[in-house]
């Protein structure tokens, strides 16, 4: 019986304590980076270096955004098209798909933050034999970088990122990848 009056109190107080918490102002210029905010970003144009091959991606993610006191976090789901040449071997063309975690310091305009990324990797078939990786395949990737992210105006999202990933193919060795983006977005 003491758990019906325990759960009677706590339904009792959870209209209350939901009415106590502000809710987050409109948008406005001059406002902090505060609340806990949605983003819809894009990677329209990435430079990609692969064990010595250069390439290039695009990719986009959506995730939520929250700061406090001067730390930040967001997390977010990631999805991305890279294409790196191989010279005689033709192009690795690769899918990637994964969650990320950016942690980092804010202030009224600007996000500087470390990023922490991991998920599946599918290479598509080159046309052509590899030596290294073979054919089409399935893997997983691990990465962390840093980047910056930049408030212009009231919504606009403007930055850059780089990255290092470790992608892991499945009994065929680890090709490891640097990213350099450039980040156009939105705030929710």
């Amino acid at each position: 019986m003491r758990w019906a009056a325990t759960l009677g109190l706590a339904i009792g107080l959870l209209p209350a304590v939901a009415a106590a918490s502000a809710p987050c102002p409109a948008w406005r210029e001059r406002q902090a980076m505060g609340c806990t905010r949605g983003y819809l970003r894009v990677d329209p144009a990435a430079f990609v270096l692969s064990t010595g091959h250069i390439g290039g991606a695009v990719g986009g993610s959506a995730g939520a955004f929250r700061a406090f006191d001067g730390f930040a976090l967001s997390f977010g789901l990631r999805a991305a098209y890279e294409m790196v040449d191989r010279h005689a071997y033709g192009f690795d063309r690769t899918f990637h798909a994964s969650p990320e975690l950016r942690l980092g310091a804010v202030n009224r305009r600007a996000f500087g933050y470390m990023l922490f990324r991991g998920g599946y990797t599918h290479r598509f078939d080159a046309g052509r034999a590899r030596l290294d990786f073979g054919g089409p395949a399935h893997a997983y990737h691990y990465g962390a970088g840093v980047g910056i992210w930049g408030r212009v105006g009231r919504r606009f999202l403007l930055g850059a990122e780089g990255v290092v990933d470790m992608v892991q193919f499945e009994g065929k060795g680890v090709a490891e990848t640097l990213t350099l983006s450039l980040t156009l977005g939105t705030w929710l």
